[in-house]
């Protein structure tokens, strides 16, 4: 796909125009290929098949013009030191990965159709998908080799740059497609073709932060059988449905929520940061809740529903509520009928418009949700009304032309923990792992952050919270780490202001390294003793729990220090009223001492190769930093400052400018973020 100017210098060829006519052909083959690679990265498979169609042309007009070329010649070209002759004798190679990429660009929208084909038998669809899905796989992968096989050395200066892009992307490519395909195969297990599955699926409600998301008020449960959803049951009263299943069970609720009640119920168990931890708890209290069991949990936030309001446009529920709910008034609409009755008392301006009750709703979805048994108490009927809807307009919005939409708000959401699985079988919980579906918290063999933020009784002030964070990690001369943290939290609300206008009431749990020693705490504010119940004697605390009960309190602060999944936890209480802010101090010692990281025995191979090179240089060495997101909380800015020992610097980082001495870091918490570098310790 590189222009062959070099054939004007053979001397035996006398055309006039063939130079032009390769140059031409080819050039514009190359762009058609970029433009193509940039269409498939933004999901428009259509154009990109249309530019990998014109390159295919391109390429067999060029094509044809060398045909003319004895193949002798391309072999004494490869023989010469002059670049451009040089570059003629991989001509070949070139329009290979041309018509490889025809083939691929052909193949990948047969699979895109084969989704958009109107069939109504999902399973064949889902199957031609993945069939010519896998075809695109090893057309990538033989581009990939194609264009391996080109030395780019031998390329002119003007070309360098295009060749060394369409390079990265193939590779790029081969390996995005390859596990895309993998993801989908997995589709098939849980969206019911091989057996019916049945699904909890729970809405958290970041407004109102809870470890896993937030507060969990609505839920529903969900069969799947062939692609489709054969029952849709979301109770209109809301989790709170589920406290009469307990029928005199008592569990003993975590610490902290002895401030609204401290028997614990389904609607609390998300306590953990860690979203498998957390949903097996949510599984066991809605079985013991006179629930079904299911084949695993489902999480979503309203952020995910506002974004899927984007793809299924404005719904109409006037019929039901004299509504139409779109992405950008869905929260505040929503909110205020579902808390419809609390706010009457005291914001009864604010609910104008909005109707006190609704008419069932119509929909094709099989939809359930006991109105029949009490129809006075169902303030979450609106929740379930709207997923139906959605649920129901949504496939007839799926389009060719939305899918990189579609592909970005899953993308989006996966990585912000606004969407999360977890699944039973074990296979397809490892899918989700690998694809970070799950919501895990990681382990980590150097230093490790997770700030945890839960609201209670502190209404939906979450929403109009503004946080930011800064961490200082120092690194002794004799390998001891000291790391103090910073966090900033301001409210931005008005005192009264419906839904947001009051104290945000906060249990913050700051999660590092395990074994790690509290040094200072301050910034903490919390409520009055008499606010909270004393336990039920004869409730149950369940194992999962009692660390928080036998935790140490350092007595300046009253911060709990406790152990939870090989992490060691500092957790207390932040407050802070409309338009105030606080500031959270937090100093602790890492367990770990950074001289034994320098003289582990278990180096990389980068190590070893770097120390045979260098055998006068110590042993360069590994260290990084893992910050992770909250799931469903929104992003904030941080800083990351690690000052080095004396005797140290930077080996290398990731990034192209960086300080030999310190390691700084500017960015934004909307993901996990992985840090690593390596240490050099100097002579």
């Amino acid at each position: 796909v590189i222009p062959l100017k070099a054939f004007s210098l053979f001397g035996i060829l006398d055309f006039e125009n063939f130079e032009a006519r390769i140059f031409n052909n080819s050039y514009q083959g190359v762009n058609n290929l970029l433009a193509a690679a940039d269409s498939i990265s933004r999901f428009d498979l259509k154009d990109a098949d249309a530019n990998l169609t014109a390159a295919g042309l391109n390429f067999l007009a060029a094509d044809d013009d060398l045909g003319k070329i004895n193949d002798a010649i391309f072999a004494l070209a490869s023989l010469s030191s002059d670049s451009k002759i040089k570059l003629a004798s991989q001509s070949r190679k070139f329009l290979a990965a041309g018509f490889v990429a025809s083939s691929l660009g052909k193949n990948l929208l047969a699979a895109t159709n084969s989704l958009f084909s109107g069939n109504d038998d999902f399973e064949k669809s889902l199957e031609d998908f993945i069939d010519y899905g896998f075809l695109a796989v090893k057309d990538a992968k033989e581009l990939e080799k194609i264009i391996a096989q080109i030395d780019d050395k031998d390329l002119p200066e003007e070309y360098y740059l295009k060749f060394t892009q369409l390079k990265n992307q193939s590779s790029i490519l081969a390996n995005n497609l390859d596990e895309f395909l993998k993801l989908s195969d997995s589709l098939k297990d849980v969206l019911g073709l091989s057996m019916d599955k049945r699904y909890l699926l729970v809405f958290q409600n970041n407004s109102e932060l809870r470890a896993s998301g937030g507060f969990l008020g609505s839920y529903a449960l969900v069969d799947v059988r062939d692609g489709k959803i054969r029952n849709l049951e979301v109770p209109a009263g809301g989790s709170y449905d589920l406290e009469a299943g307990l029928k005199g069970k008592k569990f003993a609720s975590p610490y902290a929520l002895h401030l609204v009640n401290p028997l614990w119920n389904f609607w609390d168990a998300n306590w953990w940061p860690d979203w498998p931890k957390t949903a097996r708890h949510l599984m066991w209290f809605y079985e013991q809740s006179s629930g079904p069991s299911v084949d695993g949990v489902i999480s979503l936030t309203p952020t995910v529903v506002e974004r899927m309001l984007k793809v299924s446009g404005p719904i109409d529920m006037t019929e039901e509520y004299g509504l139409i709910i779109d992405s950008e008034n869905f929260w505040e609409t929503v909110q205020r009928v579902v808390e419809y009755k609390n706010l009457m008392p005291t914001h009864p301006d604010d609910l104008i418009g909005l109707p006190a009750s609704s008419s069932p709703i119509n929909v094709s979805l099989p939809l359930f949700q006991d109105l029949e048994n009490s129809s006075n108490n169902k303030p979450k009927k609106i929740i379930g009304d709207l997923m139906a809807k959605i649920l129901e307009v949504l496939p007839s919005k799926l389009s060719r032309e939305n899918l990189p939409l579609v592909i970005s708000i899953l993308e989006e959401s996966v990585l912000e923990k606004q969407v999360m699985f977890y699944f039973k079988d074990e296979n397809l919980q490892k899918e989700a792992s690998r694809y970070r579906l799950s919501g895990e918290m990681k382990n980590v063999e150097t230093d490790y952050l997770m700030i945890v933020d839960t609201n209670i009784a502190g209404q939906k002030t979450d929403r109009v919270i503004s946080k930011n964070a800064s961490l200082e990690s120092k690194i002794a001369n004799n390998g001891q780490i000291i790391n103090t943290l910073t966090i900033k939290r301001e409210h931005l609300g008005r005192k009264n202001e419906v839904l947001v206008g009051v104290r945000n009431v906060n249990w913050l749990r700051v999660y590092v390294p395990k074994g790690a020693n509290l040094l200072e705490a301050r910034g903490f504010n919390s409520p009055d003793a008499e606010y909270f119940d004393e336990v039920d004697p004869d409730a149950l605390i369940l194992p999962e729990l009692e660390n928080e009960y036998r935790a140490l309190v350092d007595e300046p602060s009253g911060t709990l220090i406790y152990d939870e999944d090989e992490k060691t936890v500092f957790a207390n209480w932040t407050m802070t009223d409309p338009g105030q802010s606080s500031e959270i101090v937090i100093s602790y010692s890492l367990p770990y001492n950074f001289n034994d990281i320098s003289q582990k025995d278990d180096v990389s191979w980068l190590e070893k190769f770097y120390q045979i090179l260098n055998p006068d240089e110590d042993l360069v060495f590994p260290y990084s930093f893992l910050w992770q997101k909250q799931p469903g909380a929104k992003a904030f800015d941080f800083e990351l400052n690690i000052k080095l020992p004396e005797e140290h610097e930077v080996f290398w980082r990731a990034e192209e400018d960086y300080n030999l001495r310190e390691i700084e870091i500017k960015d934004s918490l909307n993901q996990d973020r992985f840090y690593g570098s390596l240490i050099k310790k100097i002579k």
